[in-house]
């Protein structure tokens, strides 16, 4: 279940955010949480223990890094949509946000599938929306789509909504997803040029 706030960025602003990310974020190579450490990371903490975490290239390649200021614009930004979306379509107990992640993709950098929460955690809490916005001008890159899994569905099959212009509309410069962090999705692999995006989440009491 995802909600599309297609081109609610404009490009102007998303050349802007890239280049201060760029200028301000030092890039790490993204890693997988092993099983055994739960799915999340805990609220502030932008570096995950070794032991709890590998580099996996096959499972997910591509460079993140985190934006820590809790007063920075690009936060309020997305901040913002994740409470809209949720106000509107989804209307969960949201008690934070987690750190805003920068990430890029390039030479091959994709996501497999994957979640971003299993839904209950033992700590009693855990990520319930997850937030994407694309900031690179799709003209720019070829691949890297971010697609959600419909359990065999065509994407077309989703009731009156038009499948393929959800992919265009997630995929436009300036466009933001939120959608239930529960549900699996990839970033298919990046053949040509780089794709940069924003992902944020937020954290509530566990389902139940």
């Amino acid at each position: 279940m995802f909600y599309v706030f297609p081109r609610a960025i404009p490009k102007k602003e998303c050349n802007r955010i890239i280049k201060y990310c760029l200028k301000n974020i030092k890039f790490e190579k993204a890693s997988v949480i092993n099983k055994g450490f739960g799915d999340t990371v805990p609220d502030g903490v932008t570096e995950i223990n070794p032991e709890s975490s590998r580099i996996d290239d096959p499972v997910r390649k591509t460079d993140v890094g985190f934006i820590t200021e809790k007063d920075n614009e690009i936060n309020q930004i997305v901040w913002y949509y994740l409470r809209e979306a949720n106000k509107i379509q989804f209307k969960y107990n949201l008690k934070y946000f987690q750190p805003v992640q920068f990430a890029r993709y390039r030479n091959g950098g994709h996501y497999d599938w994957h979640q971003d929460s299993p839904g209950i955690s033992p700590e009693g809490e855990t990520r319930k929306l997850s937030l994407t916005l694309s900031l690179t001008d799709p003209k720019k890159y070829e691949g890297g789509d971010l697609e959600f899994y419909g359990g065999g569905r065509k994407m077309e099959d989703h009731g009156a909504i038009k499948g393929f212009q959800i992919l265009k509309d997630i995929r436009d410069q300036g466009s933001v997803v939120v959608f239930d962090s529960r549900d699996f999705h990839r970033v298919t692999p990046v053949t040509k040029g780089t794709r940069y995006s924003i992902v944020c989440w937020t954290v509530g009491p566990n389902f139940v």
